[in-house]
């Protein structure tokens, strides 16, 4: 499986690192494929009308995932949309580098749209672990996630 990000607007991270991003979710996933995903860092006030308005909560969060998969055979499967205000908060609760806390987020809306999900205790432990080994795999310490339903 080859994952590729198609940046939209402008981004916090360099584009070395999103392709650091990409070759460690791809490497982990393995499979066959080619899919491309979206990418879009946005505000806080941006992330929360989306919030609202897809999921129906009025109420900013880190990461959106939209998942097209369904509709397609290959190709744009997703979009990923990360709050960088909330990453920026979120790197200095847990003392790790903004880039650490982006990277995290873009692996987990990415891990979204290929399937994965933490709707149950077994399915947060496999992504935990899978999440883990990804920012393992880019040098990372993975943090604590505190997972919502």
């Amino acid at each position: 499986m080859k994952i590729s990000f198609s940046l939209e607007g402008k981004s916090p991270l360099k584009q070395a690192q999103i392709e650091s991003i990409e070759r460690a979710i791809s490497a982990s996933m393995g499979g066959p494929g080619e899919y491309f995903i979206g990418l879009s860092f946005v505000s806080q006030e941006v992330i929360q009308k989306m919030n609202n308005s897809y999921a129906g909560n009025n109420y900013p969060t880190d990461v959106l995932s939209f998942d097209y998969s369904d509709s397609v055979k290959g190709g744009a499967i997703g979009d990923i949309a990360v709050c960088t205000q909330l990453a920026k908060a979120q790197a200095k609760e847990y003392d790790t580098s903004l880039e650490a806390e982006l990277s995290l987020l873009v692996v987990h809306g990415a891990l979204h749209i290929l399937g994965e999900d933490h709707q149950t205790n077994a399915e947060i432990t496999s992504l935990d672990q899978l999440q883990s080994d990804i920012m393992s795999t880019m040098n990372y310490k993975y943090r604590d996630f505190k997972w919502s339903h």
